[in-house]
């Protein structure tokens, strides 16, 4: 079984965030639960990909 380190860790850990923030974001405007769950699963996603992008960028190895 692989083993997370510290930086992937962090690296979901913040996607995760990310995400539930636009959940959140979009229950308080819309109030549909179908929506939220959506927007919770493509701000993870997005975010993830975004901070990699970032990372990678910036010169970090991110695998």
């Amino acid at each position: 079984m692989a083993t997370l380190d510290r930086e992937e860790i962090l690296i979901i850990f913040t996607s995760f965030l990310i995400g539930s923030a636009a959940g959140w974001w979009s229950r308080m405007h819309w109030g549909n639960d179908l929506a939220s769950v959506a927007s919770t699963l493509i701000g993870t996603v997005a975010g993830y990909c975004i901070i990699v992008a970032a990372l990678r960028a910036a010169g970090h190895p991110v695998e």
